[in-house]
């Protein structure tokens, strides 16, 4: 029961906290395999660059047949529809989301709950080498790992804050220090997903501080990242210490495949109050089939928990997952994930996703998720069954 217990509230507090937006690893359906020429962070997600906004307004929205399109027609992509006219050096930005969630485990009553999943605003600042990006929000509930306030809900929270050098003109490799994304498997919009979950390398608060160094080729694309805690966790003895990193090789423009490893220590476990060993190891996958509509992710972890003087918990987890442009701007999505990571023999607990997102105008997009989950452990299993509404818009 203890462990039964535990494995619904993971569940239901993984779709309590906020999302960024901008990761979506299915861009490589364009042969934008690399991130770095949409993304001011070389790895995806955050801040998008100049370029990026053009891309979001000529690629990733639905295109109408009475809309006028000349040589202004990635005008509506830029910082406030392209009414503010920003230098080159200068990119500002926020993020509102929003989301009903209904949510019936087994057995009991069915709940629904309104969110505000994200209200955030960036800047991004580059004069000659030099980059800094900074972002600042509002968190009325969860998000605490990003917390800059300390009450229990309503926050201020900063996910990253960077300052960085470009080691070359063409901004192939970029050393920076601050508070970022760990470099871990694919980046994607659903940090909900268990690979993101049991690898601690989720876009909501999970961002360590520590020092980087990425590199963007044409074929290659890695980076490595030394963790010295987040340090808006306290104490420090709460604070996480070690490395995490990936390498990803693009054979073709519409392939990739790579690999990714994590080991940090912690000197007192949140939960377990005692110090403790975490790894994950994995590899992971991106295509964009001979089929120009269908892009197939997927990535599978090894990971391995060892707090002192107590069982060790170990296991895979994994998704796949196949996005499906039916026409531009709208996406059908279909999720399987797996995972038996656990300290005991249990089945394998898997979950289904089937999700609908369309980005139908300037700066805005919805989507659907039904999310379905069978839990599996000593004692049997448990169903759970989410249906999540959101709503995005960016600046």
């Amino acid at each position: 029961m203890v462990r039964l217990c535990l494995a619904l509230l993971i569940f239901c507090a993984s779709f309590a906290t906020s999302k960024p937006a901008h990761a979506y690893a299915w861009m490589i359906r364009h042969g934008y395999g690399q991130c770095v020429q949409c993304h001011v962070d070389p790895s995806g997600s955050g801040p998008l660059t100049q370029y990026g906004r053009a891309m979001s307004e000529i690629l990733l929205r639905t295109q109408y047949s009475w809309e006028r399109r000349d040589d202004e027609e990635a005008k509506l992509g830029q910082f406030l529809f392209g009414i503010v006219q920003l230098p080159k050096e200068l990119d500002f930005g926020g993020e509102g989301r929003v989301a009903e969630q209904f949510t019936k485990i087994e057995n009991t009553a069915l709940d629904r709950e309104f969110l505000w999943m994200q209200l955030d605003g960036h800047a991004a600042v580059q004069v000659g080498p030099f980059v800094a990006v900074g972002t600042l929000g509002f968190a009325p509930h969860a998000a605490l790992g990003a917390a800059l306030t300390r009450s229990p809900d309503s926050n201020l929270v900063s996910r990253e804050h960077w300052l960085g050098a470009w080691l070359d003109d063409s901004h192939s490799a970029l050393v920076r220090a601050g508070r970022m994304n760990l470099p871990f498997g694919i980046r994607t919009i659903e940090h909900t997903l268990g690979v993101r979950s049991f690898t601690n390398t989720d876009i909501n608060d999970e961002q360590q501080y520590g020092a980087s160094f990425a590199y963007a080729g044409d074929q290659l694309r890695a980076e490595a990242m030394g963790i010295i805690g987040n340090f808006q966790l306290r104490p420090d003895d709460f604070r996480e210490r070690g490395y995490s990193a990936y390498l990803e090789y693009l054979p073709a423009p519409h392939l990739g495949f790579g690999a990714s490893s994590t080991i940090v220590h912690v000197k007192l476990d949140e939960q377990l109050l005692r110090p403790e060993w975490r790894h994950a190891h994995g590899v992971f996958g991106r295509w964009s089939t001979p089929w120009d509509p269908l892009v197939l992710l997927t990535e599978w972890d090894y990971v391995f928990d060892s707090p002192q003087y107590l069982p060790r918990r170990s296991g895979v987890v994994g998704y796949l997952q196949a996005d499906l442009e039916a026409t531009q701007g709208v996406h059908f999505i279909a999720t399987g994930e797996a995972a038996n990571v656990s300290t005991a023999s249990v089945p394998p607990s898997w979950t289904g996703w089937l999700s609908y997102a369309w980005f139908f105008a300037p700066h805005a997009d919805i989507r659907l998720d039904n999310i379905y989950q069978s839990l599996a452990t000593s004692s049997g299993r448990t169903g759970a069954l989410t249906f999540l509404v959101q709503a995005h818009v960016f600046l």
